[in-house]
């Protein structure tokens, strides 16, 4: 694994953040222990308050500039004493063309300087034309913004999965122009595009664990990679308290194949 992503804390609704925190600087201390080579990179979650529109409860707001410069403050702090490589943003939801997410972005890579790796989730892409419709309305990213996003960070892991699809034979035609959507849209940039794919058991509106898997999803990637232009950097698994045996056999197979 080139990046590992543990699990490090979020913003609760009080604006202060999960104590879970308090064991970073242990944990990369002793992982170094035992692995110089994976680059780790503090997972924080951002709950934003719009996703209360879509039936999520969240309670950040980006345009109010404390709030951000206390997110700010904080994974300057993180990232500096704990030792880890850089962080990971895990925001949601930003919808298509939020410039104050943009501006999060931009003040969180001046903080923590250029030697730090900035990482974020990506939501998954539509086309404009789709992104527009009345009962999507920007809930989804279109290749404009990935562009937007991926200009002022240095890797998008996107999280293409939740993706209401009930079969394998659905999602791997999905994923591929996840890829294909996604990949031409950061082509120019210098960003590391890392497609998510799921193996979790958890079965929800939108998560099916038998149509999203590993198997579905390297083969969704596969797929749309084949006969295009298009690159990807790695691929991002959630995620790994969940994965089996089984999932890494998969894994193991899919990469020699590739190779």
């Amino acid at each position: 694994m080139r990046y590992l992503f543990p699990y490090t804390t979020y913003v609760k609704s009080d604006g202060t953040f999960s104590l879970s925190y308090d064991h970073a600087a242990e944990f990369v201390s002793q992982f170094r222990q035992h692995n110089q080579e994976t680059r780790l990179l503090a997972w924080v979650g951002i709950p934003l308050e719009n996703d209360r529109n879509l039936g999520i409860q969240g309670w950040v707001d980006l345009s109010d500039e404390k709030e951000r410069q206390a997110i700010v403050a904080f994974v300057k702090a993180l990232v500096n004493e704990a030792g880890f490589d850089g962080v990971h943003l895990n925001v949601e939801t930003v919808r298509d063309g939020d410039a104050s997410y943009l501006l999060l972005l931009e003040e969180v890579r001046e903080a923590i300087g250029w030697e730090r790796i900035l990482s974020v989730a990506g939501s998954y892409w539509l086309p404009k034309g789709m992104n527009e419709l009345p009962f999507v309305e920007g809930f989804k990213w279109s290749g404009e913004y990935y562009r937007a996003v991926a200009e002022r960070v240095d890797q998008i892991a996107t999280m293409t999965y939740d993706s209401l699809t009930p079969h394998p034979a659905l999602y791997r035609p999905w994923l591929r122009e996840q890829v294909r959507g996604i990949g031409r849209s950061v082509a120019d940039s210098e960003v590391d595009l890392l497609i998510g794919i799921s193996v979790s058991r958890e079965r929800t509106m939108t998560h099916k664990p038998s149509a999203e898997n590993m198997r579905s999803g390297l083969a969704g990637i596969s797929a749309g990679l084949k006969g295009t232009e298009c690159e990807v950097d790695g691929v991002a698994v959630y995620a790994a308290w969940e994965a089996e045996s089984t999932d890494w056999q998969v894994w193991e197979a899919w990469l020699t194949e590739m190779d």
